[in-house]
C-alpha cells in the first residue's frame, strides 16, 4: 500500500494514541517506514533513522533531574537516530516548586558558566547550556507558568 506522507502522519498519530504492542509497516515513496507502539513507547523507523517517542533513560540525558520532578506524560520524552548514529535525547519534565528553586538547584549541579539565560520578570526562564561547540552537548531550559516549573533537558549534537 503507498500513502502519502500526511496520510503517514495521520495514521501515526492514530497509532500512537492506541494502547499495546502494535507494529504497522507503511510504503512511502522513500521505501518502508514502520511504526511500533510497545507500551508507552511509540517508534518511527526508516532507512534514514528512527525516532523513539516516550520512555527515555534518565541515564542518557547527560544532566541531574531536578529531586521529586515528575516527567511530562508518554509523549514529554523523545529520542533520535539518523543514519546509525546516535542523535538527541531529550525529556520535559515539571514540579511544584518555585522557578527560583530549580534555578538555584541547576546553577549548584551544572558546570561553573554553564548558564546562558536567566530571567526572573514575568514568571521565570533560564537556560544552561553544556560543552558548546563539541559533538554532544547538554542544555536545560527551566519555565515558569501557572505557578508550575517545567524543565526540559536535551542531550546530544548541538543544533
Amino acid at each position: 500500500m503507498r500513502i502519502s506522507a500526511v496520510m503517514f502522519f495521520v495514521s501515526v498519530a492514530a497509532l500512537a494514541a492506541c494502547g499495546g504492542g502494535q507494529k504497522t509497516t507503511y510504503s512511502t515513496t522513500d521505501g518502508t517506514a514502520t511504526v511500533t507502539k510497545s507500551g508507552k513507547t511509540t517508534t518511527f523507523e526508516s532507512k534514514s533513522g528512527k525516532i523513539a517517542v516516550g520512555a527515555v533513560d534518565p541515564s542518557k540525558l547527560g544532566a541531574p533531574i531536578y529531586p521529586g520532578a515528575a516527567q511530562n506524560d508518554q509523549n514529554g520524552a523523545m529520542s533520535v537516530t539518523s543514519n546509525g548514529k546516535k542523535g538527541t535525547v531529550l525529556a520535559a519534565f515539571s514540579t511544584g516548586d518555585k522557578f527560583s528553586a530549580v534555578e538555584a538547584w541547576y546553577k549548584a549541579h551544572m558546570p561553573k558558566g554553564s548558564e546562558t539565560v536567566s530571567d526572573q520578570t514575568g514568571g521565570g526562564y533560564a537556560v544552561f547550556v553544556t560543552a558548546a561547540g563539541t559533538p554532544n552537548q547538554t542544555s536545560v531550559t527551566i519555565t515558569e507558568q501557572d505557578g508550575k516549573t517545567g524543565f526540559l533537558i536535551t542531550h546530544g549534537p548541538p543544533l
